[in-house]
């Protein structure tokens, strides 16, 4: 349990809850274990049963666990941060999109000098630096912006097609719902 990432949810390999008690730890261990001993010729697993001997020798004794429950609380409460994030992401597709129509926007309005800032953005955009920076590194994976000799960032020609092709989708859905919206109107009586 070295870091987040090596983390073993013991509770889980027991199949049990973070609130189970002692007895019940001890259930679940004695049926796993007895399921999975290497010595079970159907189910036997050496590596699944090293897994919960782990688990058990570190849950059954009351400092181990508790111990064990700091770092546990540590790692639910950062895969609940995960989960948050998660749902942002429709907002970053929004912000992305708001952030490269920028760039757009600076190239065109001043050719001689098409790069903004990442200070100007975040005070644009009112966006913290680790989101902008994700949003950068982003653009530049795909090659849609890169970095001028003044430092700042600028579109590149990959990113005003991106920027193109979507304002041709809207314009192309927009043209369909009129056609749609005048074809209903038409065969109302």
């Amino acid at each position: 349990m070295s870091t987040d990432q090596d983390f073993v949810d013991y509770y889980e390999t027991l199949e049990a809850s973070c609130n189970a008690s002692f007895e019940t730890i001890e259930r679940t261990f004695r049926f796993l274990a007895k399921r999975f001993h290497p010595d079970c010729s159907e189910q036997g697993d050496r590596l699944r049963f090293t897994e919960i001997v782990e688990a058990y020798e570190t849950l059954r004794d009351p400092e181990k666990r508790a111990a064990y429950d700091a770092k546990f609380e540590s790692f639910k409460s950062e895969q609940s941060e995960i989960i948050r994030e998660a749902g942002h992401a429709s907002s970053d597709t929004a912000d992305r999109h708001r952030l490269l129509t920028l760039f757009y926007a600076q190239r065109r309005r001043n050719m001689n000098s098409p790069g903004i800032g990442v200070s100007t953005l975040e005070e644009m955009m009112g966006l913290p630096t680790e989101v902008l920076d994700f949003h950068i590194w982003y653009f530049r994976e795909k090659g849609w912006l890169n970095r001028e000799e003044s430092g700042t960032l600028s579109i590149t020609a990959a990113g005003v097609d991106k920027i193109e092709s979507k304002v041709e989708k809207e314009e192309e859905a927009a043209a369909r719902m009129r056609i749609t919206q005048s074809n209903e109107a038409i065969a109302l009586p």
